[in-house]
């Protein structure tokens, strides 16, 4: 799998974190410019089997994504499904007075070998996207700290 991973201190709490990722289908917009919409098909944001679309503009295309919560440990991790492509994460990682929040992103097949074979080809095909989803990432990191910190 191809991995992608963003970090960045806020001066928040978790609780107020994972308040703000509750609330996100409300604050997707504000959260980073090529952000469209984002909708809860069924459930809630953290909610373990809940589904949510979202749309966004990556690498200059409109994305329509669907996720799907796989685990959620509340104030401190949230896992998904990218329903498709692969799976991602949402941490919170208690640093003093602040929270350390940590996106991951997942992309390709566990596979074996045909997993590994698959990455390499893709991540040499869409070398310009991989990175643009990598810039979109830092971006959304600064754009939170921003939000929470305000």
């Amino acid at each position: 799998m191809i991995s992608l991973r963003d970090s960045i201190e806020i001066q928040t709490t978790p609780q107020e974190l994972f308040a703000w990722l509750g609330r996100m289908p409300q604050e997707y917009e504000a959260w980073h410019q090529d952000h469209v919409v984002c909708r809860v098909l069924h459930g809630s944001m953290l909610e373990v089997g809940s589904e949510i679309e979202c749309q966004e503009y990556l690498h200059g295309k409109l994305h329509i994504m669907r996720f799907r919560m796989t685990k959620i440990v509340p104030d401190k991790r949230v896992e998904f499904e990218v329903v498709g492509m692969g799976r991602g994460t949402f941490e919170a990682q208690q640093t003093g007075d602040a929270v350390m929040f940590v996106a991951g992103l997942d992309i390709g097949y566990d596979a074996p070998i045909i997993g590994r074979l698959f990455d390499f080809i893709f991540a040499w095909f869409f070398e310009q996207r991989i990175e643009s989803m990598r810039q979109h990432m830092v971006e959304e990191g600064e754009n939170l700290k921003q939000l929470l910190e305000e």
